[in-house]
């Protein structure tokens, strides 16, 4: 698949990505965005962490990256209406969930408001009154101008140094 070629998969895993998708995919009769996580390990295989039926928190990037976001793709799949362009609209993108790190009744203005000055990003705010370690509370996406994995990695660390204490 194209997403594949632009990570940079060696093409044996990318095979194998595409042929676990497949067979979960057609096993299951899906309809619809279908999440599967899947982690690469070290001596190159390529395993299921999980499978969620339902749009997923990797795709949220859609929202502002891409031509049509996962939701839309959803429900036009649901209601079998054409699928949109899902298409990147920019280079790439950087999004990080902001996960709660302490037990509290915080809503984090002060880091949300940082986040939102940092250039292109876009913060989503769940809505959530308690946080408690691990809970998502939001995320927010940084578009790209350009193709560089130093810039990004910069961007992640940036956001995470704004939403998680020292």
């Amino acid at each position: 698949p194209e997403w594949c070629k632009r990570a940079s998969f060696p093409p044996n895993q990318a095979a194998a990505a595409e042929a676990i998708a497949s067979t979960l995919l057609n096993s299951l009769e899906v309809v619809g965005v279908f999440g599967i996580e899947l982690f690469l390990t070290a001596d190159g295989r390529v395993l299921v962490n999980e499978i969620a039926p339902r749009t997923h928190n990797s795709g949220h990037f859609s929202l502002d990256a891409c031509a049509t976001s996962q939701f839309e793709q959803h429900l036009r799949a649901v209601c079998g209406l054409p699928l949109g362009n899902p298409s990147l609209q920019c280079a790439g993108a950087v999004m990080v969930n902001l996960l709660g790190y302490e037990n509290s009744q915080s809503d984090y203005q002060s880091q949300r408001q940082q986040l939102a000055a940092i250039p292109q990003a876009h913060v989503y705010w769940y809505g959530k009154t308690e946080s408690r370690p691990g809970r998502k509370l939001g995320h927010v996406t940084v578009l790209l101008n350009n193709h560089n994995q130093t810039t990004a990695q910069e961007l992640a660390q940036t956001v995470e140094s704004i939403w998680y204490p020292s």
